[in-house]
This record gives structure tokens, sequence and C-alpha cells, in this order.
């Protein structure tokens, strides 16, 4: 019996010595107050007492009381000397701490962000820094417990992503974007004839009529514009106005026109018949400006929303020309210089993706497949031309993007 009590003592022993050698392993810290940028003393002091918090139930430090911080900091006029190394290490020396956490609570842009550091009081190291950016009140808990996890390195919870970047996927928007881009496209189907139609052939029968499967162009400068939209769950519309313009190169283009010339002079008709035109450079400039909306599905993979849809839009084109018009040039026939305004229509099928980098900001990249086309009338009395065609574009679309809740 003896024996036994003996053993028993012993192992108390030995079990108080060892809680005591792991209670004296667990480093001492000092949890600075957050230095507030651009926002209340108020909402820094909330964060730091959460973190405080977060780093007490990691089991993983002692935290010095905050009254005998606050009494030390006052006796060596911290407040005075502010963050500087000098002063942390002090501060910690006299506290007996192995670290000191300290950090900063701001906004920039209406962005939130929270950054901790952990300074080593031996060296006067930054032994880790964490940062979290993007959230809002109602997920600082979340942005701080966060952030220890990352200064333990352990990964955070929620993932790489933050949770409140991925909920604005699925959370009721409005949004404004802003973008830019370049295409490539060719001009198809071009059709051409004679406004004046008292010909040879007989009365209503315009007097040449011709067409070009393809002509080639290129843009003139990069498209422009802006879209106001609105999206849910996995629906989404919006608003876009904008710019398009496009140029013929020097080319030959194959064509077909057959039909008469009218001289007025000496009051006679000619037949002509083309099957080639030889276009100089710059032979006709086009413009369009565009209103009109886009309608789309999109779903969510953290921080990327891919999409796809359709899109149509109101066109007020122009095209110009220091020339007739195409038909009136395969001909011969010279006449006023070609400079058009009509309304017209644009069809596109845009696919996509929005990259969020915050919780209110998003990068845009769209690729659009579009047609627009042309309707005009152009020249006077009997060098009146109806010309008709599709500028088909393949464009690249790249932009920035803000959310509005």
């Amino acid at each position: 019996m003896k024996c036994n009590t003996k053993g028993l003592y012993i192992l108390i022993l030995i079990s108080g010595l060892y809680l005591y050698g792991q209670n004296n392993s667990i480093p001492t810290i000092a949890v600075l107050n957050l230095e507030n940028q651009d926002l209340s003393i108020g909402e820094a002091a909330v964060m730091t007492e959460i973190l405080r918090d977060e780093l007490l139930k990691t089991q993983a430090y002692k935290i010095v009381e905050k009254q005998r911080l606050n009494e030390v900091m006052a006796e060596i006029g911290f407040q005075q000397m502010g963050f500087t190394s000098e002063g942390v290490l002090r501060l910690g020396k006299i506290l007996n701490v192995d670290k000191i956490f300290l950090g900063t609570l701001g906004e920039i842009q209406k962005v939130r962000f929270l950054t901790v550091r952990i300074v080593d009081v031996e060296t006067g190291e930054v032994i880790a820094s964490a940062t979290e950016k993007g959230f809002t009140v109602q997920h600082a808990e979340l942005a701080v417990t966060r952030v220890v996890y990352k200064l333990q390195g352990l990964p955070p919870p929620g993932g790489i992503s933050p949770p409140w970047l991925k909920e604005i996927s699925s959370e009721r928007t409005k949004y404004l974007i802003g973008f830019t881009g370049w295409n490539a496209g060719n001009i198809l189907d071009f059709h051409a004839k004679s406004a004046f139609k008292n010909g040879p052939a007989g009365s209503g029968i315009p007097i040449w009529e011709g067409t070009a499967p393809e002509i080639e162009s290129k843009a003139s400068f990069p498209n422009f514009g802006l879209r106001l939209g609105y999206q849910r769950e996995s629906l989404g519309a919006d608003f876009e106005i904008s710019l398009l313009s496009h140029r013929t190169p020097a080319q030959m283009v194959f064509a077909d026109i057959k039909g008469h010339q009218y001289i007025p002079e000496i009051d006679n008709y000619y037949a002509v018949s083309v099957d080639e035109l030889d276009f100089p450079d710059n032979f006709l400039r086009v413009y369009s400006l565009g209103f009109g909306g886009n309608f789309y599905f999109h779903s969510s993979f953290g921080t990327v929303r891919p999409y796809a849809g359709f899109g149509v839009s109101l066109l007020m084109n122009m095209v110009k020309s220091d020339y007739p018009g195409p038909g009136n040039f395969g001909i011969g026939i010279e006449g006023e210089n070609l400079n058009s305004t009509s309304l017209g229509w644009e069809f596109h099928i845009p696919i996509g993706l929005q990259v969020n980098i915050s919780s209110t900001k998003f990068l845009y990249f769209e690729f659009r497949i579009a047609q627009n086309l042309f309707d005009y009338i152009s020249g006077d009395v009997f060098q009146e031309e109806e010309d008709k065609f599709t500028l088909q574009t393949f464009q690249f679309l790249i932009g920035f993007g803000r959310i509005f809740k």
C-alpha cells in the first residue's frame, strides 16, 4: 500500500513538472492596438479585441493583460514615440515578452484592409506578416481569423480566396464597366444598285446593279464602350454604348456589276459589265455608334465568373469616301464623294470572364462575334446609289468594372 502511495506521489510530481515546463514554453506576447488609417478609432479598437481573442483561441500564446500594457505604454511615452522600431523594442523588453503583434486597419477607395506583423523582441525583425482586404464589417471577425491562421503558417478558413469575394457571384449587384479592345473583320455581302430606275430595261428597274461577296477591312482605332448592368443568381443584363470603326486597305475586289451607264449630257445609255474593282487605300471608312443591350447567363468559380449570351444594338452608322459610292466608282461615274449617315443594327454573341479583384472591383475579358448592318443612300439625281452590306467583326475586349450594391 505504501509502495502504491509513493508511486502516486512521484507520478503527480512528474505531471506537475511536465505541465510547468509546457506552460513556460508558451511564448508571451503583447498585442498593440491596431493603427487606424481613414477609419474610426472605435472600429480599430474593436478589431484589436477580436485579434486578441483569436490569438488566445490558438492556445499558442500567453498575452500581456491590456491594463498592464497601457500602463507601461504611458510610462515610456509610447504614444509620442509612435510605432517606431526603437519604441516597439523598448516596450517589449520592459514587458518581458517574446514577441509583439502590431498592425494597421485602414481603407483605400472604400476597400478595407487589415495587416498584422509579428516582431521578435530579441532581434527586432519582423518574423511574419499577413494581410486581408476587401472584407465588409459583416466579415470583420472572419478577416481577423484568416490573418491569425496565416501568421501561424496554416491554410486560412475558406481557402486561398476569401469567402466575401466568392459571395459576390450570388448577390444581386449593379455594375459599370468601361472597356476597350481591338478587332478584326471584313465587309460581307456588299450589294449596290442605282437609285435611278428609268432605264432602257423599263421603268422601276435599276439601270445597274452589283454585288461583291467580300471586301477586306481593318479596324481604324480600338473599340471603346461603357456597360451599365444588373446581375442576379445566374442571369445578367446591361445597357451598352459602344464605338467601332473600320477602313478598307488598297485591294482588288471581285465584283459582279451589270446594267447601263446613263450619260445625262447626251441623254443616252451604255451597257456596262464589271467583274473586279481596284480600290485605293481608305476607299471606304465606316463608323458605328451603338446603343443597345446584352443578355447573358453566368456561373461562378470562386473569384472567376464566366458568361455567355447575346446582344443587339441600334446603330448610328456613317460611311465616308473620297470617291463616289462603290457602284458608281466601279462603272466610272464621277459624282459627289460618299458621305452618308443612316441607322442600322448590330447583333452579337459575347463570351467572357469577370475576375473579382475585391468586393467592389473586377476585371473584364470578352470575345465577341458581331455583325453590323449598313443600309444607306448616297449621291444625287442620276448618280444616286443604294448600298447594303454587313460588317462582321471578331472583337477582343478588356475592361475594368465597379460593383454597386
